[in-house]
């Protein structure tokens, strides 16, 4: 008995499967080696032979690598709106360390495998995984954080028609497992004085027919999932919206001169100080007309 933990990016199953390096890990090393005489029919890359256990916690610990990577970066985020500091260029520059890699933040982790993998490790050494509980309650909370962000959005434009931009955990593809968006969806749900325009083209079935009408009037458009079709938009679609304001929250957007006003993850501090200065006027228009 042999298991070869899976390997593969949604989308690019095939290509992945022949290509990458893979591991097999055997209940014994001629079960190893078994495992690896039948790879190797189709494998191009590395076959590693190991033990069973190996093989599958390595599995686990890629994706927990990843999850906890991605939680440095989204705390970072909050750390860099509380600091007044863009966090995506503290990024951008500490990357260039040569032995540093900090993942790009988003509105939280999806997927059957960084969302899922790290609570199989923690089920069987719960005492042990302090770090890897605290990444998964970081970015399991990651789309409050971004529900309070847009919400503020809103306040601050005084609007209340908001698009979301993509419901997939991933870009390009459908899926929707444990995404981040369906759950900033949710959540949004539970604030019946919203109107909720969704838009994510792989998912018609649930969708708005099209871009421009989930835009049309509406308030803040609010990518959350990666696709291709919003790394740019319109003219004339970015016209149809009442407020032109997008909150990018995967930094993918080429163009931004058709908004009015542009939030990402790294602008969130600008937002606070915009805030900071409305709620001003407001409070002395106010004491004025009093």
């Amino acid at each position: 008995m042999a298991h070869c933990p899976e390997r593969v990016l949604p989308g690019k199953i095939l290509e992945e499967l022949v290509q990458n390096n893979r591991i097999i890990g055997g209940i014994t090393e001629t079960c190893a080696a078994k495992g690896k005489a039948l790879y190797s029919l189709f494998v191009e890359g590395t076959i590693i032979e190991t033990k069973a256990s190996i093989a599958e916690l390595a599995k686990l610990m890629e994706n927990t690598y990843r999850d906890v990577n991605i939680a440095l970066s989204n705390e970072l985020v909050q750390v860099g709106e509380k600091l007044n500091i863009n966090a995506l260029e503290v990024i951008k520059i500490a990357n260039q360390h040569p032995r540093v890699n900090l993942h790009q933040p988003g509105p939280g982790v999806g997927g059957h495998c960084l969302a899922v993998d790290p609570y199989f490790i923690v089920a069987e050494a719960p005492r042990e995984t302090k770090l890897i509980q605290a990444a998964r309650h970081v970015n399991r909370e990651m789309p409050d954080f971004i529900v309070q962000q847009l919400l503020d959005m809103l306040d601050l434009h005084q609007g209340k028609v908001i698009t979301l931009l993509g419901l997939s955990y991933k870009g390009n593809t459908e899926d929707v497992r444990e995404s981040p968006a369906v759950n900033v969806l949710n959540r949004l749900r539970k604030i019946t004085q919203l109107d909720i325009r969704i838009f994510d083209p792989h998912l018609p079935e649930i969708s708005t027919s099209n871009l421009e009408q989930a835009l049309t009037d509406s308030d803040l458009a609010v990518i959350l999932t990666d696709h291709s079709d919003f790394k740019s938009f319109s003219s004339e679609v970015v016209q149809l919206m009442k407020n032109r304001v997008l909150f990018d929250t995967r930094n993918i957007l080429t163009d931004t001169s058709d908004f009015d006003e542009i939030y990402t993850l790294g602008s969130l501090s600008k937002k606070r100080q915009t805030i900071t200065e409305t709620v001003k006027i407001r409070r002395e228009k106010h004491d004025r007309a009093n």
